[in-house]
This record gives C-alpha cells, sequence and structure tokens, in this order.
C-alpha cells in the first residue's frame, strides 16, 4: 500500500489530508475531489466572508429565507446536538462572540466586516431555530454560528465520501481535529497523539483506532483568545466559559460528535464532566488547571 499526504489551509486551519491506495494514479482525482469539497464547504458557511449562504441567512434573519440541501443538513445536526446537549452546544452563539471581541478571521480578531458584525445583536435559545424543508427562520435579533460543529461535520462529510468511493484507509485533520479509518500503509493502525496543554510538541497520551473509523477534536481556551477573552462562549452566560479546564480531547465515531462534545466538556468544567457523559461510550482526555499532561484526567474506555 501507498501513503500520499497534501497539507493546505482551509477554514482559517492547517489541512493535512493523508490517504493510503494500492495505486499512484488513483490518488489525483482523491485530492481534487476532497479539496473541492473543502473550498465549497467554506464558500457556503464561513461567518468571515460576505457572499457565504451563512452570511446572506444572518443579514436576512427575521423572516423565512430559502436554503441549500446542504445548509438544511448542517441545520438538521446542529439542532440535534443542541437538543442532545440540552442547550450547552447553541449554533447562536455569534453574537456573544463578537461582543467578546472574536469579530474577524483568526488570527486577526480585530480586522473585518462592518456587515458581518452581529455584536448588537443577541444570544437566542437554541429552540428558536425553526428549519422546515427549503427554508429556515431565526430571530432577527439573532445570528447563526457553525464554529463549533462545522469542522468536525465537515471532516465526516469527507470521510464518507471516501468511505463511498472504496478508500477506506485515511486519516484528515482540519485545524487539529481527525478522522481516521483502516490502517496506515505499513498496515498499523492509526495513533493520534493528545498534545500537553503546555508543550504541544509533547503527547501526554495517545489514541488508537484499532482499524475503525474514529473522529478525534481538541478544545480548549490555550489558543484563540486575547484580551480577557477566549472563543468558547458559554451558552447559559453569554460570556467565555469561566472553566477550570484548559483543553478537553474527546474521541467518538463521528467527528461531528467529537467537535461538539469537546467544547461543550470545557464549558462545563471538570467538576461536571463525568455525569455529562456518564450515558455516553465515548472516551475522553482532560486537561486542567491542576492536572495535565501526564496527569490528565481521562474518562471512558480507551478506544
Amino acid at each position: 500500500m501507498l501513503r500520499f499526504q497534501q497539507l493546505g489551509k482551509a477554514l482559517g486551519s492547517d489541512v493535512a489530508l493523508t490517504v493510503i491506495v494500492k495505486h499512484e494514479s488513483e490518488v489525483g482525482p482523491i485530492f481534487q475531489t476532497l479539496w473541492a469539497l473543502i473550498t465549497s464547504f467554506e464558500k457556503r458557511f464561513s461567518r468571515f466572508l460576505p457572499d457565504s449562504e451563512l452570511s446572506h441567512f444572518n443579514l436576512n434573519a427575521g423572516r423565512p429565507t430559502p436554503i441549500s440541501r446542504q445548509f438544511h443538513e448542517l441545520l438538521i445536526s446542529a439542532q440535534k446536538y443542541s437538543n442532545q446537549t440540552d442547550g450547552l452546544y447553541n449554533p447562536f452563539i455569534l453574537p456573544s462572540l463578537q461582543q467578546a471581541g472574536y469579530i474577524g478571521s483568526w488570527p486577526q480578531p480585530d480586522n473585518y466586516n462592518q456587515r458581518l458584525n452581529y455584536s448588537k445583536r443577541q444570544l437566542s435559545d437554541h429552540q428558536q431555530l425553526v428549519i422546515k424543508p427549503t427554508t429556515a427562520h431565526i430571530s432577527a435579533a439573532s445570528a447563526l454560528d457553525f464554529g463549533g460543529i462545522g469542522k468536525g461535520y465537515l471532516l465526516d462529510e469527507l470521510a464518507d465520501y471516501l468511505e463511498k468511493s472504496g478508500f477506506n484507509n485515511y486519516w484528515l485533520s482540519l485545524g487539529g481535529d481527525i478522522i481516521c479509518n483502516g490502517r496506515d500503509h505499513q498496515a498499523e493502525d492509526w495513533k493520534i497523539g493528545v498534545a500537553d496543554a503546555h508543550d504541544d510538541s509533547i503527547a501526554c497520551t495517545t489514541i488508537t483506532n484499532h482499524g475503525q473509523r474514529l473522529g478525534v477534536a481538541t478544545s480548549g481556551t490555550t489558543i484563540r483568545k486575547g484580551q480577557g477573552w477566549h472563543h468558547i462562549i458559554d451558552p447559559r452566560t453569554g460570556r467565555p466559559a469561566e472553566t477550570d479546564v484548559l483543553t478537553a480531547t474527546l474521541a467518538a465515531p463521528s467527528a461531528t460528535t467529537a467537535d461538539v462534545f469537546a467544547k461543550c466538556l470545557v464549558i462545563l468544567g471538570s467538576t461536571s464532566i463525568a455525569k455529562f457523559l456518564e450515558t455516553t461510550d465515548y472516551y475522553a482526555v482532560v486537561q486542567t488547571v491542576a492536572q495535565s499532561g501526564k496527569q490528565a484526567l481521562q474518562y471512558g474506555k480507551t478506544p
């Protein structure tokens, strides 16, 4: 088996696409389609692009707005996870995020298009999202953001494409969120290192996929932060989460689940994580102010 990788940038993050194939001739079409899917997703759902479908939707808040099939599917997924987490994941956090200082695209949050500044709007209850087959409706005083779910959702889409095309050995990373399946070119399981919260060049533990599809996402307060704020908003307060969690890494069969739940763990803080995860089979590594690195807290059974 042969290993091929392409690196790039998208969604404000580093992208690494790794596929294992039998013949080199298969690689070109695979990467071409993967990058096309990534580009299409960013153009449609980036809150930083004035011509994106998401920006069009937010600018038309207050009245039913026509939506594409992909937008409809992402909204349904966002609604499902909002309900599943009892609103701890809330797609309406954008006004609060901008009020905290994260308005423009990272790493220049102060450089932004004024038309896309929704900081005068407010955080809405997650149940106010109304989805119809071809339209959706949100309050005029609110705005949607897919930052808490988008990378995971896109990773699942990319993985679905690969598997439907007959490629079951891959490793895909968007900004450090990962989905992998099968094995590497040496027929060994994929191994995902969980970075030490204080030194990302060191792995405090390793997660193995055992040949199965696995999504792994890390969220935390150690990056994407400014003077007096970080980008993890607690929808219960509308403010950056007051938490003792530095980073939370979650492994699940779905990258979307991993993306959403990792952020929820950060918001909850260490004292509430065990109860939140008690009805799931997910594995989590949580690094707190008190316990990080090799002393990180672990929940659930290692994959």
